[in-house]
């Protein structure tokens, strides 16, 4: 039992005895800094008046480099006006697909740093399309390095195939260095200062782990063996300053870093400037720009080092407004639901009660407060049994209840809220379909129309989650039926079109023993080619409205269901029921929507008055008038509302001659479809007062569905 001890004691002396071998043998054996050790540096006046006129001298520059964007932002510095929107143009034009990896890094960094987000640039997520890059492969360490850069200012939950991940990216990096320690250029067989930088730099956010701490070893020391007597490496200030980055980065000094009786890094990187505030790249050289930005963002990186302010390229992501929805299930029914911004659980819920006139109290533990009465409902209403608690379904997938995890639970982009009364009360997971088709084949996608189905409820608790939802009441169409031992209903078929489906489980004096929760429930139309009219539809339109068909949004327009009518005429009150059913949002049962012209028992007067309470129209408008033919401008309107898209680029970047006479938010709205693909336009016009026919509208379903996290309350 004591040889373990014994062996680790001698391992220890004999560990000891090399460190002071090595010192004695090489003074520079310990003379870097380790990852958990940031040298004290000190940034001084001149450095901060030489950062300061360099940063002048770039702002100047037309156009503005983009690689200077980091140092702006960290520099707490604003940039050049509508550069954002600039450089939003650039994404939009390619739709995020760059021809080289490099290009496609450098704008997401700067697009970051102005304050963007690169995982929502109208619909565009830069991530995947950086992981699926060819470019990685071929253009070298030092894109590689700045890929896994990026990719520590993104974030990961797309839901597209992606050839990479940020760890395959590391160990790419590490597979890329070269026996001596460095890492080299494309092409290139020896190491290169520059690419050595780059990936150090790189590997600084995972420094001092046991997978990176001895290959940055090595690097450091190979550049200390190339550095020359001047400071730099080739004369080059662009590669000086490289080095810099990656020191400081790393927590070393680059005014210590010097051949021993010869200049600094920093000597060298300062010598280089000149009297206007640029830098000049070569000894005697003229202003040159690659070398002032980068002398720009070395300063800026010691700076950072010596306030121990954190890394150059790191804490640059900025998430967008985040879209979610929420419930409020009291003991005997809904108090409330809608559309809500992400963030801390707690705060949002409190804030959308705030906002309908609910009342509340929390309780007063300010590190994770939770709520002990709503409306009056207080913890402890029977018997001194039951609570108020809060869980958020998370990425579609799973429940996370606040009592599982010791901080404070958040709601994310296209999560679900969930308030509700608990008493060992459950929760609903998901909801399957099954259904046979005409050869008896079964079937878990959208049920046909007009043929029998059943539905597979599962159920979770804070311990375990796809439990059989028995006993559970499941209400459909006004007809209700309770789940079997394995969690089924069946239930005979249905008209085309998007379902409310309520599941339920009441206890007589008591929480309910299952939250209430509301699923859509789509049942799928014909197949496009059985509509007497399909020749009819227009070829760019065939794909949008065969799918629009099968996802229920679409349905035959005659008494026995087989003519389409592509091109018939849509009104306001039927593309506002469009929307409705995209959304997932049912009327329920009020009619008062404050519009003079819709008068309440009109098969539209629910819809009407439940897109009034989700904000996508106003009674401030007037009259709604939804007989009227729907014109596109109008369109893209509510749309806008609907999805509530937001605009990144400039205007100017659509080119349609026919808005400039528009009021502003329709302008503001057309942009917003526009760039998010739609409703584009052609030939340079957008026709705003044209009406939009069934096709057209089909199409936007489609490609709004997209942009729209599912919400299935």
């Amino acid at each position: 039992m004591r040889a373990a001890p014994m062996n680790r004691l001698i391992k220890k002396t004999a560990l000891m005895a090399l460190c002071i071998l090595l010192l004695l043998l090489d003074g520079r054996a310990m003379a870097e800094p380790s990852a958990g050790h940031k040298a004290t540096v000190a940034f001084t006046a001149e450095m901060q008046q030489v950062l300061n006129e360099a940063e002048r001298v770039l702002l100047a520059e037309q156009p503005f480099p983009d690689e200077a964007a980091v140092g702006f932002f960290k520099n707490g510095r604003s940039l050049p006006k509508g550069y954002l929107e600039g450089t939003a143009d650039r994404i939009l034009e390619q739709r995020g697909k760059f021809a080289s990896a490099s290009g496609l890094i450098q704008t997401a960094l700067a697009y970051s740093a102005a304050g963007g987000n690169i995982n929502n640039i109208a619909g565009i997520d830069l991530y995947p399309l950086l992981m699926n890059h060819a470019g990685l492969d071929s253009e070298g360490a030092a894109v590689a390095a700045a890929a896994y850069i990026t990719t520590n200012n993104s974030t990961f939950n797309t839901i597209e195939r992606t050839n990479r991940y940020p760890d395959m990216l590391l160990y790419q990096l590490l597979s890329m260095q070269l026996a001596d320690g460095s890492w080299s250029m494309p092409g290139q067989s020896i190491g290169d200062p520059a690419a050595t930088a780059r990936v150090l730099t790189a590997l600084a956010s995972v420094a001092g782990s046991e997978l990176t701490e001895q290959p940055v070893e090595k690097a450091v020391q190979w550049l200390r063996d190339k550095q020359q007597p001047d400071g730099g490496f080739e004369g080059k200030t662009e590669t000086t300053a490289q080095v810099i980055i990656a020191l400081s980065s790393l927590g070393m000094d680059a005014a210590d870093f010097a051949q021993e009786g010869g200049a600094s890094l920093l000597d060298h990187l300062l010598a280089a400037k000149l009297p206007g505030g640029s830098f000049a790249q070569m000894p005697g050289g003229g202003s040159d720009r690659p070398a002032t930005v980068n002398a720009y963002l070395a300063l800026t990186s010691y700076k950072l080092l010596s306030e121990q302010a954190g890394l150059l390229y790191s804490g640059l992501h900025h998430s967008g407004p985040e879209r979610a929805v929420i419930q409020v299930e009291g003991p005997g029914g809904t108090l409330a639901g809608g559309r809500i911004t992400g963030g801390d659980a707690v705060k949002t819920a409190a804030a959308f009660l705030q906002s309908k006139g609910l009342a509340y109290k929390l309780n007063a533990d300010a590190a994770k407060p939770s709520f002990t009465a709503i409306e009056g409902i207080q913890n402890g209403r029977y018997n001194g049994r039951g609570e108020w608690k809060i869980a958020v379904y998370s990425g579609g997938s799973a429940w996370l209840y606040a009592e599982n995890i010791s901080s404070r639970l958040t709601v994310g982009d296209g999560d679900q809220l969930l308030v509700y009364y608990a008493d060992d009360t459950e929760l609903l997971d998901q909801i399957t379909v099954e259904w046979k088709d005409q050869y008896g084949q079964q079937s878990g996608s959208s049920a046909a129309a007009n043929t029998p189905f059943s539905l597979r409820i599962t159920r979770s608790n804070s311990q375990l989650g796809g439990l059989p939802a028995f006993g559970v009441t499941v209400t459909l169409q006004g007809k209700s039926a309770v789940a079997d031992s394995t969690g089924k209903v069946s239930f005979a078929g249905i008209k085309p079109g998007v379902y409310p489906v309520q599941v339920t489980k009441y206890r007589k004096e008591g929480a309910p023993a299952l939250a209430k929760r509301t699923f859509a429930l789509h049942i799928a139309s014909p197949e496009l080619a059985s509509f007497s009219d399909a020749g009819k539809v227009a070829a760019w339109a065939r794909g949008d409205l065969a799918m629009a068909l099968s996802s229920g949004y679409i349905q035959g327009v005659s008494a026995s269901g087989n003519v389409l009518a592509p091109k018939q005429k849509l009104t306001r009150a039927e593309f506002l029921t469009l929307l409705l059913r995209l959304l997932h949002e049912f009327p329920d049962g009020k009619t008062v929507s404050g519009f003079t012209d819709v008068p309440a028992g009109k098969w539209y007067s629910g819809t009407v008055t439940k897109a009034v309470e989700l904000g996508i129209v106003s009674p401030a408008w007037g009259k709604f008038e939804p007989d009227r033919g729907i014109t596109r401008e109008e369109a893209a309107v509510m749309v806008v509302q609907a999805a509530r898209l937001t605009t990144y680029g400039s205007p100017e970047r659509m080119g349609l001659a026919d808005i400039s006479g528009l009021a502003p938010a329709s302008r503001q709205a057309i942009q917003a479809v526009n760039e998010h693909g739609v409703m584009t336009g052609s030939g340079g016009r957008f026709e705003p007062k044209q009406v939009l026919v069934r096709e057209q509208a089909a199409a936007i379903l489609v490609r709004l569905q997209k942009l729209i996290p599912g919400a299935s309350y």
